[in-house]
């Protein structure tokens, strides 16, 4: 598959999940929408429709599947934007929900950073934006660290990277934007069937498990688009 912006060549299904969501998406930087059961072809193709998608891990994999359970995987997620330690994250992140069990209250958190960035002052803003940090991989120290900044602009766009996991503690202004970012998260239902898709440049997402009987399990697939 290629990028497609064409709504008339996409098959019915694909053409009423696309104006179904891109409206939301560009008025508020991320969109959920409870679309049903949909096939990763389906999945691939609704992705291609904002860039071009990005393969990654050990297969080169267009969609790759996420599961937690009780054994794997089960703890809370820090808000963050996905792949904030490559050079350049990717634009768009979508995760669809497939599979869902032993949740009371089965939510995604989504957080605007860059709204919480401009909340800051002056002062505030040019501290995360001129210091230069070791950012690495939350989980896997020995894959290399890269030298950046959690505030980048790229062709007259921001992007930020936003893992309060990865950051040292004692950065007050750092520490004030993760709590504004905290502050300002939005539940997003998120049961199977359920498509969530955001700008990952601008918007933080993570989970907290608290609200989980004692056998659960959630399997998702994620797409990253640049």
């Amino acid at each position: 598959m290629t990028l497609n912006k064409d709504l008339a060549t996409l098959e019915n299904e694909e053409a009423a999940i696309l104006q179904a969501i891109t409206g939301p998406l560009e008025a508020q930087g991320y969109v959920s929408a409870d679309i049903g059961e949909i096939s990763p072809k389906t999945l691939l193709s609704v992705a291609y429709f904002f860039g071009e998608v990005i393969p990654i891990g050990r297969g080169n994999d267009h969609v790759t599947e996420i599961r937690t359970s009780a054994e794997v995987g089960s703890k809370n997620v820090p808000l963050h934007n996905d792949k904030s330690y490559w050079r350049i994250p990717p634009r768009y992140l979508i995760l669809y929900c497939r599979e869902a069990n032993g949740f009371e209250n089965n939510h995604m958190h989504v957080s605007d950073i860059h709204g919480a960035f401009l909340q800051l002052t002056e002062e505030e803003r040019a501290s995360l934006s001129e210091r230069v940090l070791d950012i690495h991989h939350p989980s896997n120290r020995s894959s290399g660290t890269l030298q950046g900044k959690v505030v980048n602009y790229l062709n007259e766009e921001v992007f930020y990277r936003f893992r309060s996991d990865t950051i040292e503690k004692n950065w007050d202004a750092f520490n004030k934007w993760d709590q504004l970012v905290i502050d300002n998260l939005v539940e997003v239902p998120f049961n199977p069937g359920t498509l969530l898709i955001m700008d990952n440049w601008k918007f933080a997402h993570g989970r907290r498990l608290t609200s989980v009987v004692n056998s659960y399990s959630r399997n998702i697939d994620r797409v990253l688009i640049m």
